[in-house]
């Protein structure tokens, strides 16, 4: 080992005493941030002497996954060298390679570590690991990551620089698939080959062909894009698995299941049996596995891992309190993440539940993530006990309202005031994002076993009577177009704005959802929405709507409704720009979207004539638009450097009945007076004469301030 390795090693180590013993923090990545600043080829140095070594990576479990193979392959009798903790970024790496040591002469060590997906192309080129193991890819932290088409590029690259790395990856998600299939290097496929009968999520990531863009057909699908599937126009499909989970059952306890590895032509079978309840550990299991063996593992010796095996840092784990009562903590990130939990919850027949919600730097500072998460899943629950908390308690409450789950979300600041309305032997189930997780599990900590109980307040808030019906000549008829390709930033939350502030006003409407491939038909629609999409999934939509262009122009110079997102609002215009490819627009509006040095991310606010209160929103675009000279926006940008360019300070368009915006959050939800701007506007052209009755927006307005105060302080 040379000097400036030695020294980088010890460097971190001094780092890590000073945090621990006079900052009295964890170390976390701090030792790692050392070392590498010491020398920045320390991860490749300290990591070369750990046969084998793995990197896990993919959006979701991670950490689960990781601690399972580092739990099987010591259960060898080597040493592992791990990042448990989840300090999964290059830094957070090199802390674990630090604080490792040298180890004892003639040890077997062994490495396995949890990567952050932008990370592998720094990892991976300097650990040279046996196998990367792939996950899974699902839309998070938009703000940071952008769409999941860079990811997909980050990590083939990271491949293309480690080219005797294999990739463990899950083939039942095409977007793993894709990376595979563009690298050389070699493919160790898995995944569930059967169909569960457990049912899916609404939202899928992408459910197109990696290699021509076309939509795919599913035999079946498991939750997301996940499931088997193949290309009806140029063939592409998942690959033959190399390991297959079958014979999957859910039972009281958890998953049973068989793991077949299917390598070497005969397929050779393993049982295993868990703890935990969720098709996403049955995934994560059948990764540890493969991992696990291709690293030399005994199949034989994986059951006792599992049933010794405790998640990391309190996920999944049970508190138990006074009076019967308890509490189950989860961690979810995203939308897929939340649907897993909700399926647990419904396992489970939870009736006290509890979301929490931040939008610190770690979470992503944009929270539209939510309103693609299914909570109306637990409808059929009757759920009785409903608390929102967390930086963003508000928006999650307003999300809990339009899911009309039974229970009025209640805003709280911590669980013991949740605990205040869960009766005698009931489970709470908490379900936490990234940084709102750890003051959750810490505040259990503290309450397991010293808890008790103030009075119960069960009494949940009566339902407000049923409005009386409107009469119309016919229902309202909102039209969603393609929210199976464009669905990336919550719209469904704007369908949701729109169809209860109808209905919670006794006006009739129906959703009609026009999906990718389907005619479309306009000529009775009175509220039209665009969404927005990732690259992939908006070309897709341009060709699609390309070709039937007449109709949705003939709408719009009709004086038709249309609210257009992001994605949606740039195909309006002539031309947007797709990486450095021109793609032609719809031409409707006249507008032109060109290409931008550098994003633009952030809350915004704006003056609008639409409504009194200021809009608020999330921007996140590459895209510069520039309005034509008859086109007007939508309002003046509160906050410099937004909007549509970021320059003339105009945001969006408003064009007679057209509202097109960059703005998501989603829009309406938190902002009725957008809401009931366009069904005011469908019903006058509708010829009704409707006076809006007014709704309670108490949760609508403090979810809208709470942004207003971001937007404006910067």
């Amino acid at each position: 080992m040379n000097l400036r390795v030695t020294l980088a090693r010890l460097a971190g180590s001094l780092a890590h005493w000073g945090t621990v013993n006079l900052a009295h923090h964890g170390g976390g990545n701090i030792p790692g941030a050392v070392a590498l600043r010491v020398d920045p080829g320390v991860v490749g140095e300290l990591s070369a002497g750990l046969e084998p070594r793995i990197v896990v990576t993919g959006t979701n479990g991670k950490t689960t996954t990781t601690g399972l193979i580092a739990d099987a392959l010591a259960s060898g009798g080597s040493t592992v060298v791990c990042n448990r903790a989840g300090n999964n970024m290059e830094s957070g790496i090199a802390a674990a390679l630090v604080l490792a040591g040298p180890g004892r002469k003639g040890e077997q060590r062994i490495g396995c570590f949890e990567c952050d997906e932008l990370y592998t192309v720094r990892v991976l080129p300097a650990m040279r690991p046996r196998a990367l193991v792939l996950l899974n890819l699902f839309r998070d932290q938009l703000d940071r990551y952008g769409e999941i088409d860079h990811t997909q590029d980050v990590i083939a690259k990271a491949l293309q620089g480690s080219p005797e790395t294999a990739i463990i990856f899950d083939a039942d998600d095409p977007l793993c698939a894709a990376i595979a299939d563009r690298v050389d290097n070699t493919g160790v496929p898995f995944g569930i080959d059967e169909p569960t009968g457990i049912e899916a999520d609404r939202i899928s990531d992408s459910r197109f062909c990696a290699r021509c863009n076309a939509p795919l057909d599913y035999e079946y699908v498991h939750y997301g894009q996940l499931g088997k599937y193949r290309c009806p126009e140029c063939g592409w499909a998942r690959p033959e698995l190399a390991f297959a989970a079958v014979n999957v059952r859910m039972g009281e306890e958890g998953f049973e299941f068989d793991i077949e590895d299917r390598r070497s032509g005969a397929p050779v079978r393993q049982h295993v049996r868990t703890r935990w309840n969720g098709l996403h550990m049955v995934y994560n299991v059948t990764a540890a596995f493969a991992a696990f063996v291709i690293g030399g593992g005994d199949a034989h010796a994986f059951q006792g891992v599992l049933d010794a095996y405790e998640p990391a840092s309190g996920r999944g784990k049970v508190y138990e309190l006074d009076g019967g009562r308890a509490v189950a903590s989860n961690l979810a990130k995203n939308p897929t993440g939340f649907d897993r939990m909700i399926s647990q919850i419904k396992a489970e027949k939870g009736s006290a539940v509890a979301f929490f919600l931040n939008d610190n730097d770690a979470d992503g500072h944009d929270v539209s993530w939510i309103w693609d998460v299914d909570f109306e899943r637990l409808r059929d629950l009757g759920v009785r006990v409903l608390c929102a908390g967390g930086t963003r308690r508000e928006d999650m409450a307003v999300r809990l309202k339009y899911a009309e789950l039974g229970a009025e979300p209640v805003l709280i600041r911590n669980v013991v005031d949740a605990l205040r309305y869960v009766a005698p032997g009931e489970k709470l189930h908490v379900v936490a994002n990234y940084t709102a997780f750890p003051p959750v599990v810490a505040e259990l900590e503290r309450l397991a076993g010293t808890w008790h109980s103030s009075v119960t307040d069960d009494a949940p808030r009566a339902a407000a009577p049923a409005p009386a019906a409107v009469a119309l000549s016919r229902p309202l008829r909102i039209v969603h177009l393609y929210p199976d390709a464009l669905n990336l930033y919550g719209d469904g939350g704007n369908i949701a704005s729109l169809s209860k502030r109808c209905a919670w006003r006794g006006i009739p409407a129906r959703v009609d959802e026009v999906m990718m491939g389907e005619k479309l038909d306009l000529s009775d629609a009175d509220i039209v929405l665009l969404g927005g999409g990732a690259d992939r999934d908006q070309l897709a939509v341009a060709r699609e709507l390309g070709a039937q262009r007449e109709k949705l122009a003939s709408y719009v110079a009709s004086g038709g409704v249309l609210l257009a997102i992001c994605g949606g609002y740039q195909l309006l215009g002539h031309s947007y720009m797709m990486g450095e490819k021109r793609v032609d627009g719809l031409g409707i509006l006249d507008l032109e979207t060109v290409a931008g040095d550098t994003r633009l991310i952030g809350n915004v606010a704006i003056d609008s004539p639409v409504c009194a209160s200021p809009i608020v929103g999330f921007e996140n675009h590459a895209g510069r638009t520039l309005l034509g000279i008859g086109e007007k926006p939508l309002g003046r940008s509160l906050v410099e450097g937004t909007g549509n360019n970021g320059e003339d300070g105009g945001e969006g368009v408003l064009h007679d009945g057209v509202v097109g915006t960059y703005l998501h959050g989603p829009i309406l939800p938190k902002n009725p007076g957008v809401t009931d701007w366009l069904i005011a506007r469908a019903l006058a052209c509708r010829g009704e004469a409707v006076e809006l009755a007014p709704l309670d927006d108490e949760l609508e307005t403090a979810a809208h301030d709470v942004a207003m105060g971001i937007a404006t302080r910067g």
